[in-house]
């Protein structure tokens, strides 16, 4: 696809894994909103580390990524939004991220 510019319907971009939903034009702005939502309530070290793994990936040689993303990971797994995930988890309340 990158290579011959051609272009895709929504249902072969779902199946090759470039979306992960099609829905009805209708439904667009709600779904996008819902998704965007769920985002919005994950940890946002976790979510910055995701993007930044991603960028790595298509930006340098993967095994090189593959280290730096080690780090970022382990760098989300020891931060206090990582321990008051599990707490908030094991107390059914939602978490209160502080970004450390």
């Amino acid at each position: 696809m990158l290579l011959s510019g051609e272009p895709i319907d929504a249902k072969e971009a779902y199946r090759v894994g470039l979306v992960t939903r099609v829905v009805p034009i209708a439904e667009l702005m709600p779904t996008a909103i819902s998704m965007a939502e769920i985002i919005c309530d994950n940890s946002p070290l976790g979510v910055r580390a995701t993007k930044q793994v991603v960028k790595l990936g298509a930006e340098v040689p993967m095994d090189y990524a593959r280290r730096l993303a080690a780090s970022l990971i382990d760098s989300v797994w020891g931060s206090e939004d990582a321990k008051e995930a599990a707490a908030a988890f094991t107390e059914k309340r939602k978490p209160v991220w502080k970004m450390r």
